[in-house]
């Protein structure tokens, strides 16, 4: 009798060891499957936000061209020295002449003036006019730069700025620089492409 007990528990104990054993390996199962999937969805969204900043950039680029092109106001550059009213200074929709050819963006107590870390950053609008932000250290605030319109302040996910710098010959060439910035589960990311617009 007293075998027999003992072989019951043993073998009661082996059943449980085993439920136990099958719990763990269905846990882990769970959970590795549980972590794939969460992170076969960050990834795609990371490649989502990625597609579409790239995007927001080259149409930021397309807007600054059709902006070079029709000779587009330049706005809250009226007191840089030459004052800057357009891109070729022949606007009468501006308040005044001054075209961003004469101003050298690149030099001391300027716009991207590396000694001082510093870019010459502008809000874009679909009609390819700039408007000035000023000299910031990058990366400036982004709610200063956020440029999407007609969606809350709080769910807006990028901000789109353009940084214009001087070619070597600034007078008849400026490089183009449009930035996307996002934030995400993993931090700030950015999207940047840059050009070069001739004088026309």
């Amino acid at each position: 009798m007293r075998n027999r007990s003992e072989f019951a528990y043993r073998q009661a104990g082996q059943s449980l060891l085993e439920v136990v054993i099958a719990l763990a390996v269905i846990v882990i199962i769970v959970g590795a499957l549980t972590f794939a999937t969460i992170s076969s969805i960050r990834n795609s969204q990371v490649a989502k936000n990625h597609a579409q900043a790239t995007k927001l950039a080259q149409e930021g680029i397309e807007w600054v061209r059709t902006g070079r092109d029709r000779n587009q106001c330049i706005t809250g550059m009226e007191n840089t020295s030459p004052a800057v009213y357009s891109w070729s200074g022949s606007n009468t929709d501006c308040v005044t002449i001054g075209d961003i050819w004469s101003y050298q963006i690149t030099g001391s107590g300027r716009c991207n003036d590396t000694a001082l870390n510093k870019q010459c950053y502008f809000n874009i609008s679909p009609n390819g006019q700039l408007k000035y932000l000023g000299g910031f250290t990058y990366p400036p605030s982004q709610t200063v730069l956020d440029t999407t319109e007609g969606i809350p302040s709080t769910k807006r996910v990028f901000s789109r700025m353009v940084l214009l710098s001087d070619e070597s010959t600034f007078s008849s060439k400026k490089t183009v620089t449009v930035i996307v910035l996002w934030n995400d589960f993993s931090g700030t990311h950015e999207s940047r492409l840059t050009t070069i617009l001739r004088k026309l």
